[in-house]
């Protein structure tokens, strides 16, 4: 295919200006350059989970943010004047209402058909209105990044079960008779690894038929678990040296969070570290450029350096060298002319060089332009881009450990839910349910094995056949 030169134009240039923009021609990670977007421990999981249900569902449900002005009222006016029920039982109905969905100021969740109103961020004075903005950003990126890993295809959401009275009636009430419908298909704006979509259309529809104390408890840790796995494998992918099809997600080594590691543990020395080491979240914001010009110049969402390798040996190299050739002039010459103007980062000129450009293959091409992007990159974007990662992952997956750095640990709740989602509650050898594991990119070395079975013996979850403990079994239910 022919390198388009006007397509890098369209994306990079605004009224003949260039724009140092990120993700336009393929949307990889849900985060922004800017500091209006943030996602941290302080906004919990559940702001995420109420707002992709209602893009899943797509009806114009609206979040209770304000439960008298957004729940009682409505529900009042709604018992009063559609089912002309007397005062004395409305009032009935709106006690038991604040009962069972109001605690401590917060919207309580006890039935999956509530998901949908979970507001994006807690009712915590101790979060003030700057952050709250953001969290609302940063979540609302989450839950369409989690939108798109669903199939295309229409799918059923929450209550496979015909919703009790109570249910019935609060839906009824709080539901618009429009509503405000989004078009599906601007929802689904992220490309998401093929493997990861595959597993978790399977996954959610397995937790979705469990029962509802199952549902309303765990989804939450089901959909950070996917966040969390989705962006690090992307990470790890967007290099050009990654040209081989993705077919399997890149291990990474995981300890118990009760558990205590050396320098030379596998968490650390083949953990996060060591896939994912701080130069690799330096160069993060340069190789995503890199990869969305590839992207923007072939026609935009092509995909992975394996799919843009693809599409550019459909054209002989020599047809689009004189192609290449300007477009990695022409960015080079745009992004260092942007530095210019900028007088705090002009000093990155003086580090980084120009190059003289002479490229022989696409391979040539795609290691220059990566060059370019990650050698002129904006001191301020390398941070942002580190600190977004971090902060995502340390929710509840990453720790850093005083002498060892950061690791990926797995708490007790989070490992027994896992083990029931990878072994889908069915008895399973214990040897089994690690290859499950592997198969998500989880590894575990012989200490942190020990420490797990330990765990489930302790638990009772862990049935011996004999005792050599030759055949071990693993039974976790929800």
């Amino acid at each position: 295919m022919k390198i388009q030169i006007e397509k890098y134009n369209d994306c990079y240039h605004q009224n003949g200006k260039f724009i140092d923009r990120w993700q336009e021609g393929i949307k990889l990670l849900p985060f922004t350059i800017n500091t209006v977007s943030a996602y941290d421990k302080q906004c919990g999981l559940q702001g995420t989970t109420g707002e992709f249900i209602r893009l899943w569902k797509n009806d114009g449900t609206q979040a209770i943010e304000d439960f008298e002005r957004s729940a009682i009222i409505p529900v009042s006016n709604y018992l009063t004047e559609k089912k002309q029920m007397p005062k004395e039982q409305v009032s009935e109905f709106i006690q038991m209402m604040k009962d069972i969905m109001l605690v401590n100021g917060n919207l309580n969740i006890t039935d999956s058909a509530f998901l949908k109103y979970i507001p994006l961020v807690p009712n915590d004075e101790k979060i003030s209105s700057k952050d709250k903005q953001k969290y609302k950003d940063g979540q609302k990126k989450l839950s369409s990044y989690l939108y798109s890993m669903l199939s295309d295809q229409k799918q059923n959401v929450g209550h496979h079960e015909i919703p009790n009275l109570f249910s019935k009636i609060i839906q009824e009430a709080l539901t618009s008779s429009f509503g405000n419908y989004t078009d599906e298909a601007k929802l689904r704006e992220y490309t998401i690894l093929s493997y990861i979509k595959i597993s978790f259309q399977e996954d959610l529809k397995w937790l979705l038929a469990q029962e509802e104390s199952v549902k309303v408890k765990y989804i939450h840790l089901l959909l950070h678990f996917y966040v969390c796995y989705a962006v690090t494998q992307a990470i790890v992918n967007i290099n050009f040296r990654h040209t081989e099809k993705i077919l399997r997600p890149v291990p990474f080594f995981f300890v118990l969070r009760s558990e205590k590691v050396s320098s030379s543990h596998d968490a650390v020395v083949r953990g996060w570290s060591h896939q994912i080491s701080k130069s690799t979240l330096d160069k993060l914001y340069g190789r995503s450029q890199a990869l969305d010009i590839f992207n923007c110049v072939l026609g935009g969402n092509i995909g992975f350096y394996p799919d843009i390798i693809s599409r550019l040996n459909e054209t002989p190299f020599e047809e689009n060298k004189s192609l290449c050739l300007s477009l990695l002039n022409l960015y080079q010459t745009d992004k260092r002319q942007a530095l210019y103007n900028r007088p705090s980062e002009r000093h990155i000129l003086e580090s980084f060089e120009k190059i003289e450009i002479d490229v022989h293959s696409y391979d040539d091409v795609m290691n220059v332009m990566e060059k370019l992007c990650v050698g002129l990159q904006s001191p301020s974007y390398i941070s942002r881009m580190r600190k977004k990662v971090i902060d995502l992952l340390s929710v509840r997956f990453l720790q850093n450990r005083k002498r060892s750095g950061y690791v990926l640990t797995l708490d007790n709740e989070m490992l027994i839910f896992l083990i029931a989602l990878f072994t889908k509650s069915k008895k399973t050898k214990l040897e089994d349910m690690y290859k499950r594991f592997n198969d998500y990119g989880i590894y575990f070395n012989r200490g942190t094995r020990l420490a797990i079975e330990e765990y489930l013996l302790k638990l009772n979850l862990l049935d011996r056949k004999s005792d050599s403990g030759e055949a071990q079994y693993v039974t976790v239910i929800l």
